[in-house]
C-alpha cells in the first residue's frame, strides 16, 4: 500500500510514452491503492495528475480550475492528449521555422552578386541590391 501511495504522490511526467500513458500509469496506482482499503477520491487523483504535469500544461491546469463543472477522468485524458499534440505540433512548426528561416541561396544572374538571406529578400524587390557590407565575409552587396 505504501508502495502505491509514494509512486501515485511523486510519479511526475517525464514527456516519455505520452501523458495518456502517464494518467493511464497513476490511474493504476490509484486502482491499487484503493483495492488495498484505502478510501481516495477521484477528485484527488485528477488532481494529482494535473500537478504531476510540466508548466507547459499550465494553461490546460488554469481552465479546469477555473471551470464549475469537473471533467470526468476520460474528459481530461482525452483534453490533456489533445493539449500534448498541438504543443508537439508547434514544437515542430517552430523548429522548422528556425532552421528553415536561416538557409542560404546564391542569387541567380551574376556569379559576383554572392548569397543572401532567403527572409531578406522577401522585403526588397528583384531590381534592388543591398548596398552594405556582409557582416561574414565583408564584401559589398550582400548580407
Amino acid at each position: 500500500m505504501t508502495t502505491y501511495l509514494k509512486l501515485l504522490t511523486t510519479t511526475m511526467y517525464d514527456g516519455v510514452g505520452g501523458v495518456r500513458y502517464h494518467i493511464i500509469k497513476l490511474k493504476h496506482y490509484f486502482n491499487k491503492a484503493n483495492e488495498m482499503k484505502v478510501e481516495l477520491s477521484e477528485k484527488f487523483l485528477k488532481w494529482l495528475i494535473l500537478e504531476s504535469l510540466p508548466t507547459s500544461f499550465d494553461a490546460m491546469k488554469l481552465t479546469y480550475n477555473a471551470l464549475k463543472e469537473e471533467w470526468t477522468l476520460e474528459e481530461l485524458m482525452s483534453i490533456m492528449v489533445q493539449h500534448e499534440v498541438s504543443l508537439k505540433k508547434n514544437e515542430t512548426h517552430s523548429l522548422a521555422l528556425n532552421f528553415g528561416g536561416s538557409k542560404q541561396f546564391k542569387r541567380k544572374g551574376n556569379s559576383n552578386q554572392g548569397t543572401f538571406n532567403a527572409s531578406a529578400s522577401s522585403n526588397a524587390t528583384k531590381n534592388e541590391r543591398f548596398k552594405g557590407k556582409c557582416n561574414f565575409c565583408h564584401k559589398i552587396g550582400h548580407k
